[in-house]
């Protein structure tokens, strides 16, 4: 069983790595705050922090997949996982009601953030 990122398993329990949960914390937050993934992938890899599968830079996806997950429900609580499960909806240009033409005409614009 692989565990997600933030979390060890210490004497066969599940428990918070402080290190790595300061990370998330830290993905989520700057999400929330209108940086694209791009945005975080850049600033993570600026700050010298690995990948969960260890590569010295983060794949857009693997941070995608960190921001949908729910087992980070602990790490960031309720609030702030459900306030970026609607942010991710009101970024997506995909419009699941339309058939023909399923993009929205708007697209979202990320804030410029400084990496620090």
């Amino acid at each position: 069983m692989k565990l997600p990122y933030g979390y060890v398993l210490i004497d066969g329990e599940i428990v918070t790595h402080e290190g790595k949960a300061g990370v998330v914390r830290s993905i989520f937050a700057s999400y929330l705050a209108g940086a694209s993934l791009g945005k975080i992938v850049d600033m993570l890899y600026a700050k010298d922090i690995p990948s969960p599968s260890g590569n010295p830079k983060w794949g857009r996806a693997a941070v995608d997949k960190l921001l949908s997950n729910a087992k980070y429900i602990p790490i960031i609580g309720v609030e702030t996982y459900m306030d970026a499960q609607f942010e991710r909806e009101r970024r997506c240009n995909v419009d699941y009601d339309k058939a023909d033409h399923p993009r929205k005409t708007t697209r979202y614009q990320s804030s410029r953030l400084e990496i620090n």
